[in-house]
């Protein structure tokens, strides 16, 4: 039986767009693929014969394929449902054209609806003005702190050139007392080549750290490495300093480890802001001989060990590769190297020696505590650079309205309470679903979040947000499309385009997918 025929006038071919009319009218129908020509009566006959489902846009004979049913929805909004709904008794159209086949099943809604519709727009538009007006104030703010910003960063680069120049003539010293220190060791008939500046890595080796994240250390040579397991890292001599306490900042990973001595500015490594834990304090004359943990491509947990026994606590979790480094025999451990990065993994060790130094070693050694000194001074100032450019170009970026108006959003859905806060973290109740990395390359409004708490199989956890216009900051909607890994919807003034509000949009026709409307 010809469905069709019972359609009235205005509905002559179910389920075709206007776009599409032209195509059905005449005695020849031609399917999509153009290959194969079909007699009018063919169309809608609740028999596929095109390969791609065009003859059949009103029935659900193609269901397999991509074709999907036009809904008119007079006085509501167009739409398309899946072709497998035609028919099915169930009313998918505000309109009831889905079921055209069953003329008395479905009551028209569309009217009614359409009113419902007007009302939730002019609410939305409501909505995205105060956004706006919210958007606009926060960048007006943003053009004030990127004053401060350009006039910080000028100070800072006029204040490089005395720096660079003390670290030139401390670089200097310690050559001189390098070489007085190696002519003692030799006349002492003692391992002098530990003195010697390691020879400098090929520019290829270098390129592949970077590339990697990680920070070259001083030592290149393999009978400098030291492998526990599948984990290696390197070591170097370092400058004597008595370990007074160490701090970690940790949560399920470890961000960073300072080591605090009796004099001279403290060593921290790691990024990240973990929670602060109990300190580990060191006894007068005790010093740190090996070190344990957990690590694979971040470092998970950390534990110390000293010359008498003690154990400090095990900070961080429980995932990675397990390993043990102790110390060469005489010496201590006085500081780490860590790859770049959050939660980044241990590359090398400092050694120092532990016996008593002579007096030229003692000299050598203040000579480059005072060279590290410099350094890191001037890391501290490129690092307070890089942060002042960040926030420039955060100030006067397509972002800054985020920067002014830098609130949490929450959202209580299911059972879970969610709180994201951009440029911070994400949480599912007590457990972190991420920290902030920045935003997509390719989508003007979507921030990330990564290196989250662990899973029980051992993936981290990470999350992708959509911010979406609105004066308001709620979680709208999370979904986790494959395991561990976050996607959700949040609402944000920063998120208001003006650009919204010129109506475009409102008619569009909705896909099959969707079901809420927006401007």
């Amino acid at each position: 039986m010809l469905w069709w025929i019972f359609i009235s006038p205005a509905l002559a071919i179910p389920g075709v767009a206007p776009a599409e009319e032209a195509r059905y009218h005449g005695q020849i129908f031609a399917c999509q693929e153009g290959s194969t020509q079909l007699p009018a009566s063919a169309v809608n006959d609740d028999f596929c014969d095109c390969e791609d489902g065009s003859d059949e846009p009103g029935t659900a004979a193609c269901a397999n394929s991509d074709r999907w049913f036009y809904c008119p929805n007079e006085g509501g909004t167009a739409r398309y449902v899946y072709a497998s709904r035609v028919g099915d008794g169930i009313c998918d159209c505000c309109d009831g054209s889905d079921e055209w086949q069953y003329p008395q099943k479905c009551r028209n809604l569309c009217a009614e609806q359409g009113r419902a519709r007007k009302a939730r727009l002019e609410q939305r538009r409501s909505e995205m003005q105060r956004g706006i007006e919210m958007r606009k104030e926060a960048m007006a703010s943003m053009q004030a702190e990127a004053k401060e910003a350009e006039a910080q960063v000028a100070q800072l680069e006029a204040g490089k050139a005395p720096l660079l120049q003390k670290l030139k003539d401390l670089e200097e010293i310690q050559r001189l007392k390098r070489a007085a220190v190696t002519k003692e060791a030799q006349e002492l008939g003692r391992d002098a080549s530990q003195y010697q500046e390691k020879e400098e890595k090929k520019v290829s080796e270098y390129a592949k750290w970077m590339e990697k994240g990680e920070a070259p250390s001083n030592s290149a040579t393999k009978q400098d490495e030291l492998c526990s397991g599948t984990v290696c890292i390197s070591r170097k001599l370092a400058a004597r300093r008595e370990v007074k306490q160490v701090k970690v900042r940790s949560g399920a990973l470890i961000d960073f480890i300072e080591f605090v001595y009796t004099a001279g500015e403290p060593l921290s490594v790691g990024e990240g802001k973990g929670e602060e834990q109990e300190a580990f304090d060191l006894e007068p004359g005790e010093v740190i001989t090996e070190l344990q943990g957990g690590q694979g491509g971040l470092l998970d947990r950390v534990q110390f060990i000293t010359s008498r026994g003690r154990k400090s606590q095990i900070y961080g979790g429980s995932g990675g590769e397990n390993f043990t480094f102790k110390v060469t025999e005489g010496k201590m451990i006085v500081g780490l190297d860590r790859a770049v990065g959050l939660a980044g993994k241990i590359t090398g060790i400092h050694e120092a020696f532990f016996r008593e130094l002579t007096e030229a070693e003692k000299a050598f050694d203040e000579a480059t505590i005072r060279l590290e000194d410099a350094r890191r001074s001037l890391e501290a100032q490129d690092v307070q650079l890089t942060k002042l450019r960040q926030s420039l170009e955060d100030a006067i970026g397509s972002h800054a309205a985020y920067k002014a108006l830098k609130k949490c959003g929450e959202g209580t859905l299911g059972e879970y309470n969610y709180k994201i806060c951009p440029f911070e973290d994400a949480k599912q109740g007590h457990v972190s679903l991420g920290r902030w990395k920045g935003w997509a390359i390719d989508a003007p409004h979507v921030g990330l979040f990564e290196n989250g708490e662990r899973c029980f199989s051992g993936i981290v956890r990470s999350l992708k947000v959509q911010f979406e216009c609105g004066e308001n900051y709620v979680v709208e909607t999370v979904k986790e499309p494959s395991q561990c890994v976050y996607e959700a919807t949040m609402t944000h003034p920063a998120a208001c385009d003006p650009k919204g509000l010129d109506g475009s949009g409102e008619d569009r026709i909705l896909g099959p997918h969707e079901a809420h409307l927006e401007l």
